[in-house]
């Protein structure tokens, strides 16, 4: 029996590390789902393999230039790593733009530049295809492209269509996953300034008055007070440069891997994502509810004004939440495409008694309307809707934005849009198209 029960436990044991080891090849399955080069090449087999195109190519957009990092199909190695100038080419005025470019002949079309010919002539393409990947600025392109006296039909461009869609959505999870990561690094080095200059600093400033009180005591002692002197002096700029090292903790931005500044984000929008998790985190903390912060894509750029408003957006909605929603778990997601930013702060709780709150003071008036916008308010004194979400709705009107508030059984949604500042020209704006009278470039015979 014994024997018999071993081998039971024993068979209970291996699978269990079976189980494990499923559950650790999911993991990493997912983890590589998240890098964008591997989407590319994913995507790009698939223009080529399902779609029709004889050529499948992605880029990714780094600093000012589009780079083709994902290939599928290619006879050499030209377009390989290439690095296209935002605005030049087809890929680069699809970034540009937002938009796909269809060519149907590349080598006559008057839609794109023809800085690029010779690279692609190398393939021997007579048709092109590309579609933008990203909500918000482009991230990328996806490409899918002929050779020979073929067609590119609806169907194909249909395909690669959903092929981008897909991409758009593994690199936004990738582009969240980022922004999560360099808001937690900046939450970090936070901890590290604030503990450098209450731990360190106060102990340097110590001493420093130490010092000054032995020189004082030193007027009969020229060659110590000469020695306290240099030392205080010393101790001058061991602060100085810790004031300016916590300074670079608190301002410097995270770098990516390849040590390049994360495409798109601003400072603000850095600062905002940190500020945000941090947020939750202290909520989180003090109500014990569990609080989620969901970015979208890369943190967008802001300007002061804008993250200084959805900052106290989010504590104004948590600040409802603590005291009204009763609820179980809360969410505040963070998205943005070209135009628009969008903010939600989103719990499951019953939300608060539609009658008034327990001292029988009015919260609001629901409106049963899906995001109806906010009602004027009469709120009294301690309720979290009194002051607070009316003039935050007149602040977002004021930047051409909207608040909204909607209540249901299912929980409560406070969600604000406000439309992104303009943003500078790029170093390569988007150039006209040639002139139909001009001389289309030769397409070079393929080597």
């Amino acid at each position: 029996m014994n024997g018999g029960g071993g081998s039971e436990r024993e068979a209970e044991v291996l699978a269990a590390l079976a189980e494990l080891d499923r559950i650790e090849r999911e993991r990493t399955h997912r983890i590589g789902l998240l890098d964008a080069r591997h989407t590319l090449r994913a995507v790009a087999e698939r223009a080529r393999i399902e779609h029709g195109f004889e050529l499948g190519l992605g880029g990714l957009v780094e600093g000012r230039d589009l780079v083709l990092r994902a290939w599928s199909g290619t006879l050499r190695t030209t377009l390989h790593e290439l690095r296209i100038p935002l605005g030049l080419g087809l890929g680069g005025r699809v970034v540009a733009l937002g938009n796909a470019v269809v060519v149907r002949d590349y080598y006559r079309s008057s839609r794109i530049t023809h800085d690029f010919d010779q690279q692609v002539g190398s393939e021997a393409v007579t048709g092109m295809v590309g579609l933008p990947i990203g909500t918000g600025p482009a991230r990328g392109v996806l490409y899918g492209a002929i050779r020979g006296s073929g067609e590119i039909g609806d169907s194909a461009i249909d395909g690669l269509t959903r092929l981008a869609h897909l991409a758009t959505l593994a690199v936004d999870v990738a582009d969240g996953a980022a922004t999560l990561a360099d808001a937690a690094v900046t939450g970090e080095r936070r901890r590290i300034a604030a503990e450098l200059h209450d731990g360190l600093g106060a102990m340097l400033f110590g001493i420093g008055s130490s010092v000054r009180d032995l020189r004082a005591d030193t007027t009969q002692h020229p060659e110590l007070a000469d020695r306290l002197r240099r030392l205080e002096r010393e101790l001058g700029d061991a602060a100085a440069t810790l004031r300016a090292s916590v300074a670079r903790l608190h301002h410097d931005r995270p770098a990516a891997p390849d040590g390049t500044r994360s495409d798109g984000a601003g400072p603000d929008g850095d600062r905002l994502a940190a500020d945000l998790a941090e947020t939750l985190r202290d909520f989180e903390r003090r109500t014990g509810i569990p609080a989620t912060f969901v970015p979208i894509g890369p943190a967008p750029r802001l300007d002061a004004e804008r993250a200084a408003l959805l900052r106290r957006t989010v504590a104004e909605g948590l600040l409802n939440v603590e005291k009204h929603a009763r609820a179980d778990s809360v969410a505040v997601t963070l998205t943005h495409d070209r135009h628009r930013l969008g903010l939600a702060v989103i719990d499951d709780g019953p939300g608060p008694d539609p009658h008034g709150d327990p001292n029988g003071k009015p919260l609001s008036r629901w409106d049963p309307g899906p995001l109806a916008p906010i009602p004027a308010l009469a709120c009294g004194p301690g309720t979290a809707t009194g002051a607070g979400l009316p003039a935050l709705r007149a602040r977002y009107e004021r930047l051409g934005g909207t608040l909204h508030l909607h209540s249901d059984e299912d929980g409560t949604t406070l969600r604000g849009e406000l439309p992104l500042p303009a943003q500078p020209s790029p170093s390569h704006p988007v150039p006209p198209p040639p002139c139909p009278n001009q001389a289309p470039a030769a397409p070079p015979a393929p080597a």
